[in-house]
């Protein structure tokens, strides 16, 4: 998949008194590559949801709104009982940012 492949739609999401909206585009991306170094990592670590993951997507979805905001303020508004919330969250941004796939007799293309 390639990143202008992806869709630019997003799911808003409240985190204190502020809605933001979770995009999952290539600022994003970016930004959770500087916190972890490496995509493949950080996706499989935000499929089981590990904190550290879902503080760093956050943390990038906000930045691109606000580039004042640290990782650390992010974690601070986190709370445990907010994982499932964003957890689902997380999973609706992926699918509305995902390409639809079509088949034609064997071949894949992305829409």
């Amino acid at each position: 998949m390639k990143a202008a492949e992806l869709k630019h739609k997003g799911i808003k999401f409240k985190l204190g008194d502020k809605e933001y909206e979770l995009k999952l585009n290539m600022n994003t991306f970016c930004e959770l590559e500087e916190v972890y170094g490496d995509l493949n990592t950080a996706f499989d670590d935000l499929q089981n949801m590990k904190l550290k993951a879902v503080r760093a997507l956050i943390y990038a979805a906000v930045k691109a709104e606000d580039e004042s905001v640290s990782l650390k303020a992010i974690g601070e508004q986190l709370g445990l009982n907010d994982l499932e919330r964003l957890g689902t969250a997380i999973n609706e941004a992926l699918t509305k940012a995902m390409p639809e796939v079509e088949e034609n007799l064997g071949e894949t293309k992305a829409t």
